[in-house]
């Protein structure tokens, strides 16, 4: 096991009125809990606002939780070292001032490793891409390649875990299908244990063993991937899946 989650919650408080009176909470992530196996892809799906998103900035410790647990195993897991992220929109998570060069060398430079010119020409390769793009800024390559880019610098610290954002949703279809052969790619030679956040059900069918579906913050259904889907148990995931179709 490389993640053990239990009652995880995230709440933000309500206010009304000009006075901002208290009124409740807006329960993003309510009462979690999952646990994570060295070298499985784990799909979470829901539609927008289920909290997918939140929980994945509560696993990397982006944001604080309002309570339960998240332990990685080992505990003296590195997590700024063993845990990356890739989001959804390339263009938003690389910054338009820096050349792709600096990019790559930025997460080597921040853990005080190798940063020359071959560790980077080597992260790009790892992603198919060539160093013709290395001076170029991030609106000068397409979203494929700028995804690839994030997927490398995602690499950079040689990660045990993964978690994908909707990280295909704002491509196209062909190269969705590309950047999910070179996920599927990656994930078996490097031993990657993922956690692939996704609305598109056909996407986790094809690359998970296990997903979560997840409805207001709570997680109504989970388990492996063929019972989930072809023999649903709650009303929601039915309705995702007829949605689906």
């Amino acid at each position: 096991m490389i993640l053990e989650v239990k009652n995880l919650a995230k709440y933000y408080p309500l206010e009304r009125g000009i006075f901002k009176t208290h009124a409740g909470f807006i329960k993003a992530v309510d009462g979690v809990s999952f646990c994570l196996h060295e070298g499985e892809i784990l799909g979470i799906v829901g539609e927008s606002g289920c909290g997918k998103s939140t929980l994945a900035k509560l696993l990397l410790k982006l944001i604080e939780p309002t309570g339960g647990e998240i332990t990685f195993w080992p505990p003296v897991l590195r997590l700024r070292l063993d845990a990356g992220i890739v989001f959804q929109d390339p263009l938003l998570s690389l910054d338009p001032r820096m050349r792709i060069r600096d990019i790559l060398r930025e997460p080597l430079l921040a853990q005080r490793k190798n940063a020359d010119g071959k560790k980077v020409s080597e992260l790009l390769a790892e992603v198919g891409l060539d160093t013709s793009i290395l001076r170029r800024f991030p609106s000068q390559v397409s979203g494929g390649q700028r995804q690839r880019v994030c997927i490398a610098r995602s690499l950079a610290t040689h990660p045990k875990l993964l978690i994908l954002d909707e990280a295909l949703s704002s491509l196209d279809t062909i190269t969705q299908k590309h950047i999910l052969e070179l996920l599927t790619r990656l994930q078996s030679r490097l031993k990657l244990t993922y956690i692939f956040i996704s609305h598109n059900i056909a996407v986790v069918k094809r690359i998970a063993s296990r997903v979560i579906v997840m409805l207001e913050g709570k997680i109504v259904e989970q388990g492996s991937v063929d019972a989930v889907f072809s023999h649903p148990q709650a009303v929601y995931t039915k309705k995702l899946l007829e949605a689906a179709r």
